[in-house]
């Protein structure tokens, strides 16, 4: 998407009609100009342009009604209104991926008061190779809105259109949910959720579809039972998660206690450094052998337990498959024979033969067959086939894998050892002689170790209650599918469910991986990006990116946690620089970017840094409002080759408003 051009009608300091063409064609782009400049002293509306861009395109969206009558309360310029006018208006046109060309129009309506009487939304779409456009004035903003965000989410425009000094926020809202969501919108995993969502009802809506079309009064009692459990296991689900979220609080404050403590402790004796550093190594090794396990445990729990039954089933299988083979080979031995003897018996023969005759004739000569033409007897008839499935099921049955549960053993010892470390290394730790003081220090862990141990308690008890609840209703649902069965008319619907369901398996497995990809993804180019822009070089030892946060974590060369908001105002707006960059990479939106007085905090070396390695590839078109202090002629300089057109806002204090000119270097160099 591209932003084309901006138009003014007597908006705020813009007076008259004026505009801005923002357009960079193709083959400028390719050739890296990819850069709109505007210029102008504080006052003179770059900050209007960037406010207007984010009205026309999202409304009163993230703003109180109060707050949107006191900003809107002046907007239709003084000059304008002086002279009789009483209307204004701005118009953003843009152009999609697909060619598309919409002109998004916002008129406001004052009276003779100058209040705010009517706003009107307007909406044209002029489709590629088309002389005509589409009109349509906007009615339900409900509507334009979710026609907006299929564009640029409303939830990602602070990452594409944002104020340059304001930047830093975004790094310390990183762990909020409005965050999260906004970064799930920009790298496309909300697409994936819904989707998953959607295949949820689905199978819901199929489940009850399966429920109804069966009669029996049983069916319905084991659906309402079905729904019954659903909101019991709803609700133990939603404990656990509060008592994990609780765990995971008190884990970070049982961490920041024993770094205080440890900190203490370096501070003042040398041998407890060490026992430190290695307590914090053992505490990394038992983190990465849980994961390790967990991942193990939940990829393979289930071969496992059932190794026992499979290996007996694949056995049993190949026993009927083999009977199955001789049956087929005996038949066609005597084949021959069966068309013989019943061309012979259906001959008329007088007197008749009883029935009785012509089976004993029938089976005489089979054995008689066998004898004389030596043919195996390859049936055993005592052997009984209880199953009868495709080939493609036997085939997917026998090729089912068995998993060992020594493994599951070695990764619990190996937990368990690295635990025993642990414990005797914070034995080694108080027991060492000290310095200082650490009772208090110590008091605290224990207390809040003693609460941790009353949150796992209660989280086991949770957990127990729940997997008892699941277990009752996957017997419910198995009883549900033997009641559907009886339904012939239901089969076609269960098989459409039994899809339904392994999509929804494959789906959620499909986010699960594509989330870590993306996730790393980021860290990558989040973590190159800050090496380029920060002064010192060797400044991180190692980054982190939390898939479940979607939070980026620093870390000194010391592997010490560097806290973000304790940087200078400066340093944040790099981190944060660095973050939208990651995302705008991994983004699956092509998007401008729109960028009010970026360099103001900055130093001379952050800001060469931003021009030479940033601006330039961050987007195929990034719009930068700036005034004279920023960019100056030796920055005017550095961005001459990448720079397509220039602008300044050039206020007049004498007639009260803002003209657009061309010649932002000329405004510089003046």
């Amino acid at each position: 998407m591209l932003l084309k051009k901006l138009e003014f009608d007597n908006y705020k300091t813009y007076y008259g009609v004026q505009e801005v063409n923002l357009y960079i064609p193709e083959f400028e782009r390719k050739e890296g100009k990819n850069i709109i400049l505007l210029g102008g002293l504080n006052g003179a509306g770059k900050t209007t342009i960037l406010k207007a861009i984010l009205y026309v395109l999202f409304g009163e969206r993230g703003m109180s009604q109060t707050e949107y009558k006191r900003l809107f309360a002046n907007i239709i310029n003084n000059t304008y209104f002086n002279e009789g006018g009483r209307k204004c208006a701005v118009k953003l046109v843009i152009e999609l991926d697909s060619g598309e060309e919409w002109h998004l129009k916002v008129k406001w309506h004052f009276d003779q008061l100058k209040r705010l009487s009517l706003e009107e939304r307007a909406l044209e779409i002029k489709r590629p190779g088309s002389t005509r456009s589409k009109h349509a004035r906007i009615e339900n903003i409900e509507v334009f809105n979710r026609l907006i965000d299929k564009i640029i989410p409303y939830h990602a425009a602070p990452f594409f259109i944002f104020d340059g000094e304001e930047i830093k926020d975004i790094i310390l809202r990183q762990n909020s949910q409005e965050m999260k969501e906004a970064i799930h919108k920009i790298t496309g995993m909300e697409s994936y959720k819904q989707l998953l969502k959607d295949l949820v009802v689905l199978k819901q809506s199929m489940e009850k579809q399966l429920a109804r079309s069966v009669s029996h009064s049983s069916l319905k009692n084991a659906e309402k039972e079905l729904i019954e459990l659903n909101d019991v296991i709803a609700k133990y689900e939603e404990k656990k998660e509060k008592l994990q979220s609780k765990r995971q609080h008190q884990l970070k404050l049982i961490d920041a206690a024993k770094k205080e403590r440890n900190e203490k402790l370096t501070q003042n004796s040398k041998s407890r450094e060490v026992i430190v550093k290695k307590q914090t190594r053992v505490a990394t090794e038992m983190d990465l052998a849980k994961k390790e396990y967990s991942s193990f445990y939940s990829d393979n729990v289930l071969n496992i337990i059932l190794g026992d039954k499979i290996s007996k089933l694949k056995t049993r299988l190949k026993k009927e498959n083999e009977a199955s083979h001789k049956r087929i080979l005996q038949n066609a031995s005597l084949s021959p024979y069966r068309n013989f003897i019943n061309q012979l018996l259906n001959k008329s023969i007088n007197p008749p033969l009883s029935p009785e005759q012509l089976m004993q004739i029938k089976e005489l000569g089979e054995e008689i067959w066998i004898k004389e033409n030596d043919i195996r007897n390859y049936v055993d008839k005592d052997f009984q086939e209880i199953h009868d499935i495709s080939n493609k099921d036997y085939n997917y049955l026998i090729s089912l894998s068995t998993k060992d549960k020594h493994q599951v053993t070695h990764y619990i010892n190996k937990i368990e050892k690295l635990s025993q470390e642990y414990e005797t290394l914070e034995t080694e730790i108080r027991n060492a002689p000290e310095a200082v003081n650490l009772d208090n220090e110590n008091e605290k862990i224990d207390m809040l170790v003693r609460a941790l141990g009353e949150i796992d308690t209660k989280f086991r008890v949770v957990v127990n209650k729940l997997n008892k609840h699941i277990d009752e209703r996957t017997n419910l649902k198995n009883k549900f599918t033997r009641l559907s069965d009886k339904d012939g008319n239901s089969e076609e619907l269960q098989e459409q469910l039994r899809n339904v369901e392994r999509t929804l398996a494959a789906m959620e497995e499909y986010i699960s991986e594509v989330t870590k990809m993306k996730a790393e993804f980021i860290k990558e180019e989040f973590s190159k990006m800050l090496k380029v822009l920060f002064r010192k070089q060797d400044e991180f030892g190692k980054i982190e990116f939390d898939i479940e946060t979607y939070s980026i974590r620093l870390y000194s060369d010391r592997m010490q946690e560097i806290s973000i908001q304790e940087r200078s105002a400066g340093e944040m707006q790099m981190i944060s620089s660095a973050l939208i960059w990651a995302l705008t990479k991994a983004s699956d939106l092509s998007l401008p970017m729109v960028i009010d007085t970026p360099l103001g905090r900055l130093d001379s070396y952050h800001r060469n840094h931003l021009i030479n390695h940033y601006y330039k590839e961050l987007s195929e078109q990034v719009i930068i409002l700036s005034t004279d202090t920023e960019i100056t002629e030796e920055y005017v300089d550095l961005m001459k080759n990448s720079s397509y057109k220039q602008y300044m806002l050039d206020y007049n204090e004498k007639e009260k408003y803002t003209v657009i000119r061309d010649g932002y270097f000329d405004f510089v160099r003046e």
